[in-house]
């Protein structure tokens, strides 16, 4: 049977010279405790969050959507599925928004200029927050975008969407809850 074991045959050897900090950094990760929380299922509570729009507004999150049906979708600047979807909620907004839908748009990671740029070409409505740590990820779990939660007025998760979201799914499930 063969021997799989790396082989390291002398410290002048490069490839063990490379291989002797990959291994060490490799056995630290599997060691350290996961600190990302665990992605948001259906029937959870949304975790309070504190972010700020791009015009400045504070959002605290559940507290500022109590009692409104609401869309929560995480994206970024180089996401064509967000850029093709973000203007679909928009729509959506303004025909729902007065039965109580609302809409947050968290970016994540990016820088806050490139973001409030990005929000004055798409012309949405409705709240773009801004999260350049990316804290909000890490709280909800979230780990690509687009990612798409929708909240029942009791701010629980009633709808999870990974990927893209249809512009007829979206509103089915938007006005199952209104």
């Amino acid at each position: 049977m063969k021997n799989c074991k790396p082989q390291i045959k002398n410290s002048s050897d490069k490839t063990a010279g490379r291989l002797i900090p990959a291994l060490a950094l490799l056995l630290i990760l599997q060691a350290a405790p996961c600190t990302a929380g665990a992605a948001l299922r259906i029937g959870d509570l949304l975790p309070p969050l504190t972010l700020s729009s791009v015009n400045g507004t504070v959002i605290r999150i559940p507290e500022s959507l109590s009692g409104k049906v609401v869309i929560v979708h995480f994206w970024q600047i180089g996401c064509s599925s967000c850029r093709l979807e973000m203007p679909v909620m928009d729509q959506l907004y303004g025909k729902y928004r007065r039965k109580g839908l609302e809409i947050v748009a968290i970016n994540i990671g990016q820088k806050k200029e490139a973001v409030r740029s990005f929000a004055s070409d798409l012309k949405v409505s409705y709240p773009i927050l801004i999260d350049a740590d990316a804290r909000s990820a890490l709280l909800y779990g979230v780990t690509d975008v687009p990612r798409t939660y929708v909240i029942d007025r009791n701010g629980i998760v009633r709808y999870r969407i990974l990927g893209g979201a249809a512009p007829e799914m979206l509103k089915k499930l938007v006005l199952s809850l209104l």
